[in-house]
């Protein structure tokens, strides 16, 4: 789990139940029409913008806000130079073998397409075809929670306006206005504290989770087009750090392709003894 949303959320709900009770009783803050009013009319708004879908979405797409991305860029960058330095010692079909232990399904595929030689042009194709199709996906996903977000304080006017024409039209009984107001108000509250720690925190943390994926699918594109292209594992490997920091890619100098010919030259004789 992503640690800092969790605290950040609960620093953020604490503050403000904080607040709520420094001027009385969490009570005065609690009506369930308000809250009805603005968590319906806001799933409605999601229904009618995206569909059943992506409403049916939401709790998993929750629980992924909250979680920690997994996308190792380093261990990623390792491993596809690991794969280079195979299939250069041992060609390509040699890679075959280690798909099994690839648990990442787009990189197995990936590596799959090299070892059926696929063509480059008809690769590069297919997988850029699987990353924009995921990152559409993906953004559809951030797109509900950024309505969310947008509908909610307006949801919450709403409330706000029906509680007060009820309100006025019972203006003989003095005593109410105070408590209608009140509660009237309630429904803007919550409004706006959905959409400011619930609905757009979300949709920013799920953004981010998507720019990591994509830059991860990507750098697997990059790095799979290398291996097919037969280029130096160094080479690949400084082209996969422009991912990670941003480092300049440095071509391999004559003496480096000299010193990696002799090491291969030297483990081929080892082998054969």
């Amino acid at each position: 789990m992503e640690l800092a949303a969790i605290v950040g959320l609960i620093i953020g709900v604490g503050l403000l139940v904080w607040a709520m009770l420094d001027g009385g009783s969490l009570a005065t803050f609690w009506d369930p029409s308000s809250l009805r009013i603005v968590l319906g009319g806001t799933l409605a708004a999601i229904a009618i913008s995206h569909g059943a879908r992506q409403l049916k979405r939401i709790p998993g797409l929750m629980i992924r806000a909250f979680r920690r991305s997994s996308a190792n860029l380093v261990e990623l960058r390792d491993q596809l130079v690991e794969l280079a330095n195979q299939a250069r010692r041992e060609g390509l079909l040699s890679l075959e073998d280690a798909i099994e232990d690839i648990e990442d399904d787009f990189l197995a595929g990936a590596v799959q397409m090299l070892v059926d030689a696929v063509p480059p042009e008809q690769m590069k194709e297919l997988l850029e075809n699987q990353i924009d199709s995921a990152a559409e996906y993906n953004d559809r996903g951030v797109a509900v929670f950024r309505t969310a977000g947008a509908v909610s304080p307006a949801f919450g006017m709403i409330g706000t306006l029906i509680g007060l024409i009820q309100m006025l039209r019972d203006l003989e009984n003095p005593e109410m206005i105070g408590i209608g107001m009140a509660i009237a108000l309630i429904t803007t509250l919550y409004g706006t504290l959905l959409a400011n720690i619930v609905f757009n925190p979300m949709a920013n943390k799920l953004s981010e989770w998507n720019a990591d994926e994509l830059q991860w699918r990507t750098m697997i594109m990059e790095g799979i087009l290398a291996i097919q292209d037969g280029q130096n594992p160094r080479f690949i490997k400084g082209k996969l750090e422009t991912f990670i920091n941003g480092a300049k890619v440095e071509e391999p100098t004559e003496e480096d392709e000299a010193v990696e010919a002799g090491t291969e030259g030297q483990e081929s004789l080892a082998s054969d003894d």
